[in-house]
């Protein structure tokens, strides 16, 4: 028994053929350009962590001398959490012994509040319950910060700690 297309049947068929083709191409696409884009990270993170290797390593003693480091000691002994102030005297701090530290990180993606706090905490070698503490946060949504952090910038999963390595290679 044949079958013969009528002229709506074949219409039909091409609408859905072109629909799929196109929606093909467009998944292609954008995964090209997703690709792209991790790439760019990629060449970025190894520029930066290049440009680290080459600059002498900085005294830490420099940060943790500092008056916002004193500060940040009795913060989490009293169990509180930073102020505005504190937060941009820390970051002002930090950029100065590690020239450009936040420009790297914002280069690498739009970072919320959050995420730069906690990596700012991370570079000054803070452990993640004092992070916890300053950043008003639980140590368990610090921890899922970390690693969402690694997997949005290198594009795969990675532990807590990959993350921290990274902040520290920079």
């Amino acid at each position: 028994m044949t079958s013969i297309l009528t002229n709506r049947e074949l219409f039909l068929l091409i609408v859905c053929t072109v629909f799929y083709i196109t929606l093909f191409i467009l998944v292609i696409q954008n995964n090209r350009r997703k690709i792209q884009l991790l790439q760019s990270r990629l060449d970025n993170i190894h520029a930066m962590q290049k440009m680290a290797v080459m600059e002498p390593r900085k005294d830490m003693n420099t940060i943790w001398a500092s008056p916002v480091y004193m500060r940040l000691k009795g913060y989490l002994n009293d169990g509180r959490s930073m102020s505005e102030a504190d937060w941009t005297e820390l970051a002002d701090t930090v950029d100065g012994v590690y020239s450009g530290f936040s420009e790297k990180l914002y280069s690498l993606f739009r970072m919320s509040e959050q995420d730069y706090r906690v990596s700012l905490l991370i570079k000054i070698r803070l452990q993640p319950k004092d992070i916890a503490t300053l950043t008003a946060h639980s140590k368990e949504s610090v921890a899922s910060t970390r690693s969402r952090l690694y997997q949005k910038v290198f594009g795969k999963k990675g532990s807590t700690r990959d993350w921290d390595d990274f902040i520290l290679s920079i």
